[in-house]
């Protein structure tokens, strides 16, 4: 392998020649953990080479792609394929992709330290951390009000404490869990293996459509996996073109509500970001116009529930079960109706939930701040379905991968 020096430190040829093709042995040579160094501006992916960094990642810094190799990748190093040319592969901007084993020696021998990878585990107790604390910094906000402000809320809620059941506080629990697991880190890892891919292609050729589309499917995929593990009666009581017809008309709608979970992890912008390689493909789909419109949806949003998780997650069902969120009647290639039977069973179940969250809000904030921010989340659905009509015409007038995506969201196949 190349003899190498950056910022000090030495990556020397490896002269072992009836090992190389074993990863785990390149690993423990090269593991030692490296002396720390201050972070400079501008300075380069120590892996790769790449220009645009995003900080100290796992003790060396590195790009985002090096970044999620690492992580996929550093615990489980031996399951690699072997290199196929004896481990004498340059790891550069242009060739990180094509040697998996190689690129992993090199992280090792720039000092990445495995130790610092989290565990699912971890990274679900992380996450819960960072909702307590969010919490924490919601409830200090709301003891800095009017002392007759605070004796209001406290008497009401007092008053409702014993209104949300063992059971209401389990499946709230339940939702919680199955969101974080389905939803957010399927959705995270689809976002960081298509960054991953984009960075590797010139410029010119990152409006790469079929990136944008298993994109799309990864988040569809995974919101209907959430639906299925949280609503019995979808999984149970419907048919298969019932749940067809729920989710071709309806789940679309939620994508401003699942894109705030996501960009609240770790100040996440997901397409929003300008360096991003994704940025320009969503450009290219919905225009400038409609991607400024939709990240103020979700800043509002946030700005209204952001602050507490358990909200999103369950108007996500209650939307989800209603009988339909499109306004328009713009064709498509569905003309299923369900049975009118079957839209009163959906509207029996949607109702529960709201009992739930409505049950919820007045518990944790009181019946007139309940109120209000009820309504401002109603507001907000009005809103996103507004926008969702402009979007259906964007698609359909933009032929022809916009045509695609618009087939893709309104025949969506579950199977």
């Amino acid at each position: 392998m190349d003899t190498y020096d950056h910022y000090g430190m030495n990556y020397l040829q490896n002269d072992n020649r009836g090992s190389q093709n074993d990863v785990s042995l390149y690993i423990e040579n090269f593991s030692k953990k490296m002396p720390p160094n201050r972070y400079l501006p501008n300075e380069s992916c120590r892996v790769c080479g790449f220009e645009k960094t995003t900080g100290r990642n796992f003790g060396v810094i590195t790009c985002s792609t090096c970044k999620a190799f690492f992580r996929r990748n550093g615990r489980i190093g031996s399951s690699l394929p072997p290199c196929r040319f004896g481990g004498q592969c340059p790891i550069n901007e242009r060739t990180r992709r094509q040697c998996p084993s190689c690129r992993l020696v090199k992280c090792f021998a720039v000092g990445m330290q495995k130790d610092l990878i989290r565990t699912e585990e971890e990274r679900a107790a992380r996450l819960e951390l960072v909702k307590v604390n969010r919490l924490q910094r919601y409830d200090k906000s709301n003891r800095k009000k009017p002392a007759d402000s605070n004796e209001t809320v406290c008497s009401n809620n007092k008053s409702t404490t014993q209104i949300l059941s063992s059971n209401d506080w389990i499946q709230l629990k339940n939702i919680r869990s199955a969101y974080e697991h389905f939803c957010l880190y399927p959705i995270l890892r689809s976002e960081e293996d298509r960054e991953e891919y984009l960075n590797a292609q010139p410029i010119k050729c990152r409006l790469k459509e079929h990136s944008f589309v298993n994109a799309l499917n990864a988040r569809l995929l995974s919101l209907v996996a959430f639906f299925r593990a949280t609503i019995p009666m979808f999984s149970t009581e419907l048919n298969i073109y019932d749940q067809q017809w729920v989710v071709r008309t309806n789940l679309r709608y939620l994508f401003t509500f699942s894109s705030m979970d996501l960009m609240n992890i770790s100040g996440n912008q997901l397409y929003f970001d300008e360096n991003r390689a994704c940025h320009n493909v969503h450009l290219y789909v919905y225009g400038p116009d409609l991607i400024k419109r939709e990240r103020n949806l979700i800043q509002k949003l946030n700005d209204s529930i952001g602050c507490d998780t358990i909200i999103s997650k369950i108007m996500q069902i209650i939307l989800f079960l209603s009988p339909c969120l499109a306004t328009n009647y713009l064709p498509t290639t569905s003309i299923y109706q369900p049975s009118l039977e079957t839209i009163l069973h959906i509207i029996h179940s949607q109702e529960q939930y709201t009992q739930v969250i409505w049950t919820y809000l007045i518990y944790r904030y009181g019946e007139l701040d309940a109120h209000k921010l009820f309504m401002i989340i109603v507001g907000h659905v009005l809103q996103q379905q507004i926008y969702g009509v402009d979007v259906d015409k964007k698609l359909i007038g933009t032929q022809p991968f916009g045509n695609l995506i618009y087939s893709i969201l309104t025949t969506f196949s579950m199977d």
